[in-house]
């Protein structure tokens, strides 16, 4: 999850735009021409004081570590009028390294995180971090967090961290393939027991013409991973109740039920490869590029630019879309929506009594966070062009669109940096089509828009609480349910056994977690809700 996150991320602050593949996490942000606190390259912001001051942050990241002294770094500098002060160090240790800087109490003033975690939590409760609600409104740009994702990473009511943004739609869903549904005359399927037919048809039925039984419905991969979840009823979000009217994980509900049924019922038809349970996911997406899959996940951002390129060399005329979801028993018809945000920035505490300098942070914040639409990314916006580096320096602009140029140019860059993320007025002005330069990715991206912004999402409540048992047991219940139900899609276990592997959940933890995380909505007043 985290890999596909960080690529749709890149994507969609465009950071590697048309013929640039990245796996850079967090692209740097700006704003639109003529709306900074300063004009680019000025010495100090407007209205500030001209003071000085040192700022020291610490994050991980998924790049190579840029230079210490970099000509971006130095812009920084003066445009700010600070001494910035980053280290970065790779995700895989950053783990390890961050609980011994905190442990060793001389914090840098930025702390960066992953996501919300134990950890997080721990040290927000012990004081490490500095609460933000009076900064907030200070802040335009801070402003435009909803409220779903600030309670994500608030704690007794307090702010502790500034969230960056991560498109709440474009998610992982449901592809297909539509040239062939139109090879064998079938409709785009509404409901579980048409997308069966189709799959089945897949199958049998040479859907790609080539004269041979080498194709499968239903792309699927160990852990149950994506599953066939075609709405928010049949996932894995806390959207159905128990008896005691208490929102339980979708793993154990009855709509999850019904989707490992279909997917039993595809095994035993073949529609399902008999190795699914063994395979990786990143094969299974090479393999559904390859022809083999008829259905599968996919999402708007993030593409891999090679594997559409070898697929339009293979499928001349093929056609993938997003299948809509299904209509629910209750009426309500769209998908869960994403948390909103990856990774967090946490300020020490001990900055409680410089407010000057926080507000120095969170100007910096705000300046490289400030929404600049596609149409403005280029050279004439002073902001982008400062925040990238100058164009023919460390970008060029390739048919309208912004590339990046070799990576020992990347120095250049402020927002190699400084690393914040655009803040979106609406997923949909990230305009991820604008910025694949493949065309079947780019008609792909854009006609999953135009489906997406017309469809309701649910926004699951477990994203804006933190559970500490649910933090400390989720992942062997997943283990529990997981075996289970692979169990139950290949036949080794009868689908009436269900109420067995929830009575298993239940008792190695599954009740306190509900309990938990119940006490937590409740309290907080926060619900699931459609939007």
């Amino acid at each position: 999850m985290k890999k596909w996150m960080a690529a749709g991320l890149a994507a969609t602050m465009a950071v590697t735009v048309a013929a640039c593949s990245s796996d850079e996490k967090k692209p740097a942000a700006g704003e639109a021409a003529g709306t900074t606190p300063a004009a680019a390259g000025s010495t100090a912001p407007q209205g500030q004081a001209a003071k000085t001051f040192t700022i020291s942050s610490i994050e991980g990241t998924w790049t190579s570590i840029p230079g210490e002294n970099g000509s971006g770094l130095k812009k920084i500098n003066e445009k700010f009028n600070v001494t910035y002060k980053p280290q970065f160090v790779p995700y895989d240790q950053y783990g390890s390294k961050l609980p011994v800087v905190m442990a060793g109490g001389d914090l840098p003033d930025i702390i960066g995180m992953e996501s919300v975690d134990a950890n997080f939590v721990k040290w927000a409760k012990q004081g490490a971090f500095l609460p933000l609600n009076d900064y907030i409104d200070k802040h335009p740009e801070l402003k435009l967090v909803p409220k779903s994702v600030w309670d994500a990473v608030t704690i007794d009511g307090k702010i502790y961290a500034i969230p960056q943004y991560f498109p709440a739609k474009y998610g992982k869903k449901p592809v297909i393939r539509k040239d062939w549904l139109d090879n064998l005359g079938l409709k785009m399927p509404t409901t579980y027991e048409e997308l069966k037919k189709v799959a089945i048809a897949f199958t049998k039925d040479d859907p790609d013409k080539n004269g041979k039984n080498d194709t499968y419905g239903f792309g699927l991969s160990k852990q149950v991973v994506y599953g066939a979840a075609m709405g928010a009823a049949w996932d894995a979000s806390w959207y159905h109740k128990n008896e005691q009217g208490q929102l339980i994980p979708g793993t154990i509900s009855e709509g999850y039920k019904e989707q490992i049924q279909f997917l039993a019922d595809l095994y035993k038809e073949g529609a399902l490869h008999k190795d699914w349970a063994v395979s990786k996911s990143t094969d299974v997406r090479k393999d559904f590029y390859a022809g083999k899959y008829g259905i599968w996940y996919e999402q708007p951002t993030g593409m891999d630019i090679n594997l559409l390129k070898s697929f339009r060399e293979l499928f001349p005329n093929a056609k993938i879309e997003v299948i809509p979801a299904f209509k629910q028993v209750d009426g309500q018809q769209g998908f869960t929506a994403g948390s909103g945000y990856y990774t967090i920035k946490a300020l020490n505490a001990k900055l409680k009594s410089e407010p000057d300098k926080v507000d120095r942070i969170l100007q910096m914040e705000s300046y490289f966070r400030k929404f600049i639409p596609i149409e403005n990314r280029n050279p004439q916006n002073k902001d982008f062009d400062w925040q990238y580096g100058g164009e023919n320096v460390s970008y060029k602009m390739v048919n309208g669109a912004m590339v990046l140029e070799p990576q020992e140019t990347w120095d250049h860059r402020p927002n190699r940096y400084y690393r914040s993320v655009y803040w979106a007025p609406t997923d949909e002005a990230t305009d991820p089509a604008a910025v694949i330069s493949d065309p079947l990715g780019k008609s792909f991206a854009a006609a999953t828009v135009d489906l997406l912004k017309n469809t309701k999402f649910y926004i699951n409540p477990v994203f804006r609480i933190y559970s500490d048992a649910l933090m400390a047991k989720n992942s062997d219940l997943d283990l529990i349910t997981q075996e289970w139900q692979t169990k139950m899609i290949v036949g080794q276990e009868p689908i009436s056994n269900w109420n067995k592997m929830v009575d298993e959940y239940m008792k190695k933890g599954g009740k306190e977690v509900i309990d938990d995380v119940n006490k937590l909505l409740q309290s907080s007043g926060i619900k699931g809700e459609w939007k």
